[in-house]
């Protein structure tokens, strides 16, 4: 720890600590918006429900199962970019010694050393990584829903109050993927505003408030929130 003392400044340090601190914020804030109900995701939450309560008084779920397929494979396609992010920034770190040279002869930005900037490129990895894992669980979620929709019995067959237990599970499994999803969605937003640390850490500081300004308006006061909220009586 105190090494890192002696590598960044003060103001590395104070921007360091607003991303951080901003990052988990957010993140606690959109929980208990959740819980209350009172932004996006929660209002999507409802309409899982609806899906698969649908789902139970159909005969053929196709479509249920290529909607599954499809958001599977949206967590899959961020996953695996993760994983060439994190292949390109382990490049990026071995290369250090050069790329400090070019980021030096730079007069706007703020001098670096190959320390400060393998720091950098570690933090941009664990955010990645994150990411990864947070996208992976997403995927598995999803199939372990697609399951689940399998085991729901036909209309006709069965109990039905089985069938609509079963779908409530679906529906929170599904759920479930959603915010893992948008967890490692978050996690991209806030690895782009690391980015600007590269430059300088005020671009940091900004670009951390950039990104919670932009988050918070697509999820709270966008217009798919609100006519998510005017029909959600419907």
């Amino acid at each position: 720890m105190a090494e890192i003392l002696t590598i960044f400044s003060k103001l590395d340090l104070l921007a360091l600590a607003l991303f951080l601190l901003a990052w988990a914020g957010y993140e606690s804030f959109v929980a208990l918006s959740i819980r209350r109900g009172s932004n996006l995701p929660a209002r999507m939450q409802v309409w899982r429900e609806r899906w698969m309560q649908s789902a139970v008084g159909r005969d053929n779920r196709i479509l249920d199962v290529q909607i599954l397929q499809s958001l599977t494979g949206n967590s899959a396609f961020l996953a695996s970019t993760a994983i060439f992010v994190i292949g390109g920034l382990a490049a990026a770190l071995g290369a250090s010694a050069d790329v400090v040279k070019v980021l030096n002869g730079i007069d706007y930005f703020a001098t670096t050393s190959q320390n400060r900037f393998g720091f950098k490129v570690a933090l941009m990895i664990l955010i990645f990584t994150h990411a990864f894992f947070r996208l992976a669980w997403s995927m598995r979620l999803h199939n372990n829903a697609g399951v689940v929709l399998g085991s729901i019995p036909q209309p006709g067959d069965g109990d039905p109050a089985v069938a609509r237990s079963r779908a409530a599970v679906a529906a929170r499994l599904v759920t479930l993927a959603a915010r893992h999803y948008n967890g490692g969605m978050h996690a991209y937003y806030f690895g782009l505003a690391a980015c600007a640390w590269f430059l300088h850490p005020a671009g940091l500081m900004a670009a951390t408030v950039w990104v919670v300004a932009i988050l918070y308006r697509r999820e709270f006061r966008s217009r798919s929130h609100a006519a998510l909220a005017i029909v959600e009586g419907g």
